[in-house]
């Protein structure tokens, strides 16, 4: 998916309290803060899982352990309705103190946290015995400021920072740490009251309530209520140690997230599953995995490891949700210009011109430990660069945005045609031919090998080791490299040809003519090299000797997007796409059913990714295959219901639609959640479903619908085209009518349908 860094997914821990999996854990993200707790809302000692409080790379708590009388309270529910705030609904043990004992389920232990440059957390104790109670409340903290790769297994070679013992401060407790990088980190924890004993990492103060609905004599009610910040601070950042009023901070930051929601396009339907699940869900999920940067809001990938910069992952996202809010096309854009590559850098994998793949900020970074600064291995992020801001353009009609953004696009091109294109064969390839030594590894079947004893192999979107294979005999083995993925010729052609076609409209007729003439020839090698006549189909890839790797994968789908196929040969890939042999009911697979490799439970050798399929989807509308188009987009959503979170994961599992048994998909052990393109592909699934084609330089405006199960009615409002909103609606019955009650007035031709 996301990073040739990923240690590859293993086998599922078993389930226990010190071994908790992803589905066991709450993570709530806001800007470069992320938290990952258990479904208590504790981060336990030395719990495997890598729970703890997060900010730039680095983990500021490592423990937060609530206990009454040394014993863990019991959870009775749990809420994550926004992906920055969560509830946790606890109970009480049998608890046994000086004063007598106190039942079971007796006591309402209410946690009420969300994340706002810290974490805050309300803790409300309610006694509901009818007689007064005492007990000990108690907070066990540490912090390891471990890099985030350390935490992940990854041991330096040398030994780091030096940690300092934990201090009381007059509002609490403060943990701190100095790098090796020379950067003084802290944890501040503030208390409001403040117990009576601060000592090392633990708080505890006794506990009077009354009997429930009453006070005693000494005034006491019988409710408590403990308010906690904790605050992780970089150098020269201070912690404020006012400032408790903790529904004005909850209330400020829901009042970001309600910004967010009126500056993106509604989508409305009658199916209340669509509406209030997946479409409200993916919304927010997308503007949480935002970061706030000077640049503007920039998606970052996926929680809990990679919520940093990717560029693949950040354009392929925002080239999704142009239809819901192109600003975060315009964020993305601007912040890899600011990142382009700038010299020749081997162990960065850093060439001129090209396009970021990683970036990390925590210490082994810092100190070069790690290539993520940033990390520049893939093959795909520079020319989808320029794909996005075509289709920004196009969308927008932002001129002045090219226009800045122009020095950044002549050395994009520039570095596709030298270093993308070491061999001059016509063809971007990666591999031991860009000249580059292969970059460090962290791989998560050896959890403690050195970032230097393993290499990166694939630097396509699918990055893992089997993803690119070759049959031999009965077996398979490794494409030898260096290879030219198949997509990316793809997204070479439509990054030029879209560029092309924009400057010819602004009247930059000899470049225009320059990349036109590039696109074409590119695409008669295209068709030469890939096609494979015996299966109707095109190779995944060409290897290190031009041979093709014949597999028959989703990759080239993402030809029918970027429109290098030639329309009959397209036609032969879109029915072969939704054959039973790639296509499972669900979506379509990463891999064909009849290979050798195929296992519908992999990583990319048989899954469903919903990114690639929406990405499909929109290729096989470009080629006029409106109803293969709506079978995948349809598709994919109806899982994607079935899922309890409704959230759209990174992916699932290939396993054929069992009709019969009405049984759903089956869920990958360790899909991220949530994750940008994933939480992307509901909006660009819309956008196939509707029709929504927008050419703004040319001021035309088409809206097609075609007919789905999923609604029969569908309400689309403000949504910006071109500096201008538009309103309408979609009725679904026999055929489709759109009554459009908001037109933009610049647009002079406007497509509906009859």
């Amino acid at each position: 998916m996301l990073n040739s860094y990923r240690p590859r997914p293993g086998p599922r821990q078993v389930r226990s309290y010190n071994r908790p999996v992803l589905e066991d854990r709450v993570i709530l993200k806001q800007n470069d803060l992320f938290m990952v707790s258990d479904l208590a809302g504790d981060v336990p000692s030395a719990a495997e899982g890598g729970l703890g409080l997060y900010r730039s790379d680095t983990r500021f708590l490592s423990r937060y352990e609530l206990r009454l009388n040394g014993r863990r309270p019991i959870l009775l529910n749990q809420g994550v309705d926004r992906a920055y705030v969560a509830t946790f609904q606890l109970t009480n043990p049998e608890l046994v103190s000086h004063v007598g004992h106190i039942p079971r389920q007796s006591l309402s232990v209410r946690r009420t946290r969300f994340v706002h440059d810290g974490v805050h957390e309300r803790i409300g104790i309610q006694n509901c015995n009818p007689f007064p109670v005492e007990f000990e409340l108690e907070l066990r903290l540490e912090a390891d400021f471990l890099d985030i790769f350390q935490v992940r297994g990854f041991r330096p070679p040398h030994d780091l920072g030096r940690p300092e013992p934990p201090t009381t401060t007059q509002a609490g407790l403060r943990f701190g740490y100095r790098g090796a990088d020379g950067l003084h980190r802290t944890t501040n924890v503030i208390f409001h009251p403040v117990p009576t004993l601060v000592e090392g990492g633990t708080a505890s103060m006794p506990v009077h309530l009354a009997a429930y609905g009453h006070r005693d004599p000494r005034g006491s009610s019988d409710t408590l209520i403990l308010l906690v910040s904790v605050l992780p601070r970089l150098r020269d950042e201070e912690a404020q140690e006012a400032g408790f009023l903790f529904d004005d901070a909850l209330g400020a930051l829901e009042r970001t997230y309600q910004r967010w929601n009126s500056s993106c396009t509604r989508f409305t339907t009658d199916n209340e599953l669509l509406d209030g699940g997946l479409v409200w869900r993916n919304l927010e999920d997308l503007r949480v995995l935002c970061d706030e940067r000077p640049t503007g809001l920039f998606p970052t990938a996926g929680l809990p490891w990679y919520a940093v910069p990717f560029g693949r992952d950040a354009l392929i996202t925002s080239i999704q949700t142009l239809a819901l809010n192109p600003e975060l096309a315009v964020g993305t854009l601007r912040f890899l210009a600011q990142h382009q590559g700038q010299r020749e850098d081997p162990y960065r994998a850093e060439e001129p011109g090209k396009i970021l793949h990683e970036m990390r900020f925590g210490e082994l970074a810092r100190l070069g430990l790690i290539p993520h600064t940033p990390f520049y291995g893939s093959i795909d992020a520079t020319p989808l660069f320029l794909v996005a801001l075509v289709e920004l353009v196009r969308w927008t009609g932002d001129t002045e945005l090219l226009a800045e953004l122009r020095p950044h696009v002549h050395r994009a091109l520039e570095w596709i045609d030298r270093y993308g294109d070491r061999d001059q064969d016509g063809f971007v390839e990666y591999g031991a031919a860009t000249g580059a030594p292969q970059p460090p590894l962290l791989d998560g079947r050896r959890r403690h090998r050195s970032l230097r004893q393993a290499v990166v192999v694939n630097q396509g979107w699918k990055d893992s080791a089997d993803s690119l294979v070759e049959a031999v005999g009965e077996r398979w083995a490794a494409a030898p490299l260096p290879a030219a993925l198949v997509e990316v010729q793809g997204y070479v052609y439509h990054g030029k040809a879209g560029l092309a076609a924009i400057l010819r409209r602004l009247g930059q007729l000899d470049q225009a003519e320059r990349l036109e003439q590039e696109a074409e020839r590119l695409r008669a090698r295209f068709e030469e090299a890939y096609w494979m006549p015996g299966e109707r189909f095109y190779a995944q890839a060409l290897d290190r000797d031009k041979k093709q790797v014949p597999s028959i994968s989703s990759n080239p789908g993402h030809c029918l997007w970027s429109g290098i196929a030639a329309p009959q040969r397209a036609a032969a890939v879109a029915e072969r796409l939704t054959s039973d042999e790639m296509f499972s009911g669900w979506g379509v697979r990463t891999l064909s059913a009849r290979a050798l490799n195929y296992n519908p439970m992999s990583y990319h050798n048989g899954s469903v990714w919903p990114h690639d399929n929406s990405i499909i989807a929109a290729g096989m509308r470009r080629y006029g295959h409106r109803e293969r188009a709506a079978l995948v987009a349809s598709s994919v959503l109806e899982a994607c219901l079935r899922f309890n979170d409704r959230r759209i994961p990174e992916l699932f599992c290939g396993f054929s639609r069992d009709r019969r048994f009405q049984a759903g998909p089956g869920e990958y052990l360790v899909s991220c959640s949530p994750q940008a393109w994933g939480a992307g592909a509901l909006f660009h699934f819309l956008q196939v479903l509707l029709g929504i084609e927008v050419d703004a330089l040319e001021g035309r405006l088409r809206i097609d619908p075609v007919e789905t199960p999923l609604f029969r009615r569908l309400r689309v409002e403000g949504m910006r085209v071109g500096g201008e909103l538009v309103s309408f609606t979609v009725e679904c019955g026999e055929g489709a009518r759109v009554v459009l009650d908001r037109r933009p007035a610049g647009f002079r031709h406007l497509e509906l349908p009859p």
